[in-house]
C-alpha cells in the first residue's frame, strides 16, 4: 500500500471530503490543538475521515447476493452491493448471541453453566455437549464462535433467559440499542425463519462493535482448540468454520453461516501492514471464502490510510 503523508491527506480532506464530515470539523481542529505524536495524529484522522480511495485501482466485482466492506475504525463503507436488503443470516446470528452473553458474563468468563438437555437435542453443527455437563462461559463461547456450535447457543439461551424466545428478545433489544433497525432475531442459532433476518450493512456494524471486545476478537481468530468441562472429563475439539483463519496471516476473524435459505455466508476481517482493519460481509455467496479473501485484499489495496512521515 502506498504511504500517504499527513499533509497530503489533510489537503485532500479539506478539498474533497469537507461536506461529508462537516459536523465533525470541531473534532478535526481539536486534534491539531493537542500534543499528539505523528502516529497518534494519523490514527485520529483515520478514525475521523477514513481511508482515501485510489482512483487508479479497478472496481471490485462480486457474485454474492449482498455485500458490504467497512473500515473498522471510521465505519466508512468501502464497498456495497445490495447492502440494505433484508436476508437470512444463518449462523452469523451467533455474533449477536455472543454479545448478549458478554453483556451478561463479560467480567466473569469462569462462571460455570450446567448444560440443559434441550441444548443437546438440537440439530446441525454441535460441539457435542452432554446433558448436565458443567462448563465455563469461556469454553462455551469458544464452541459458539469457533465451531459454530448450536448446542452452545442453546445452553446460553436457557441459562440466561430460560429459553430461546426470551433470549431472542434480549438479542432484539441489543440490536435496537446498536441502531440495527433492519435486523430481527427469532432464535440464538440462526435457524431459518421469515422473521429472522438482517442486512449486510447491519451485520457489518454488528461485527465492528463485537470486534472491539477483546474476548470476542481473540476467540474468532483461533483456528483450532479444545474445550473441556470443569472436571476435564469431557473433551470437545473445535475447528474454526472460517477456512480463511490460519490460511492467511492477515485474516483475523470472524464467522460463517450456512442454511438452505441463507446460502453460504461469511463475515471476515483482515488487518493491513499498517494496522488498518477492514470487515467484509457476504450474504449468499457462490464461493464465500474465495470472494471473501478477494474482497479483503481489494479493500486494503484500493484504499490508502494515513501514515505518519518517517
Amino acid at each position: 500500500m502506498q504511504a500517504l503523508s499527513v499533509l497530503l491527506i489533510v489537503a485532500q480532506f479539506f478539498t474533497g471530503a469537507l461536506d461529508a464530515v462537516q459536523s465533525q470539523l470541531l473534532g478535526v481542529f481539536d486534534i491539531f490543538n493537542r500534543n499528539y505524536s505523528l502516529e497518534q495524529f494519523a490514527r485520529n484522522l483515520n478514525v475521523l475521515i477514513g481511508p482515501v480511495r485510489n482512483p487508479s485501482y479497478p472496481d471490485l466485482q462480486l457474485k454474492t447476493k449482498s455485500a458490504v466492506i467497512l473500515d473498522q475504525d471510521s465505519n466508512r463503507v468501502l464497498f456495497a452491493k445490495n447492502d440494505d436488503e433484508r436476508l437470512p443470516m444463518a449462523s452469523i446470528t451467533k455474533i449477536m448471541t455472543a454479545l448478549v452473553v458478554l453483556d451478561k458474563y463479560g467480567s466473569h468468563l469462569d462462571t460455570v453453566i450446567i448444560v440443559p438437555a434441550e441444548a443437546t437435542q438440537t440439530s446441525g453443527s454441535k460441539m457435542y455437549l452432554y446433558s448436565g455437563e458443567r462448563i465455563t462461559v469461556l469454553n462455551l463461547l469458544k464452541g459458539l464462535l469457533i465451531h459454530s456450535a448450536n448446542d452452545a447457543a442453546l445452553a446460553f439461551a436457557y441459562d440466561i433467559a430460560g429459553g430461546q424466545d426470551n433470549f431472542a428478545q434480549l438479542m432484539n433489544s441489543k440490536a435496537q440499542t446498536l441502531g440495527l433497525f433492519n435486523t430481527h432475531f427469532i432464535n440464538p442459532v440462526g435457524f431459518d425463519d421469515p422473521d429472522h433476518y438482517s442486512t449486510a450493512r447491519d451485520l457489518g456494524e454488528l461485527t465492528r462493535v463485537a470486534l472491539v471486545n477483546t474476548t470476542f476478537a481473540e476467540i474468532v481468530a483461533v483456528k483450532t482448540t479444545v474445550a473441556r468441562d470443569v472436571t476435564g472429563k469431557f473433551r470437545h475439539p473445535l475447528d474454526n468454520t472460517n477456512k480463511l483463519i490460519g490460511r492467511y496471516d492477515n485474516v483475523i476473524g470472524v464467522k460463517t453461516g450456512t442454511t438452505d435459505e441463507a446460502g453460504a455466508s461469511l463475515v471476515a476481517s483482515a488487518i493491513g501492514d499498517s494496522g488498518q482493519k477492514v470487515i467484509v460481509v457476504l450474504l449468499d455467496s457462490p464461493d464465500r471464502f474465495t470472494e471473501g479473501k478477494e474482497a479483503l485484499d481489494w479493500a486494503l489495496k484500493a484504499y490508502s490510510w494515513i501514515e505518519p512521515l518517517q
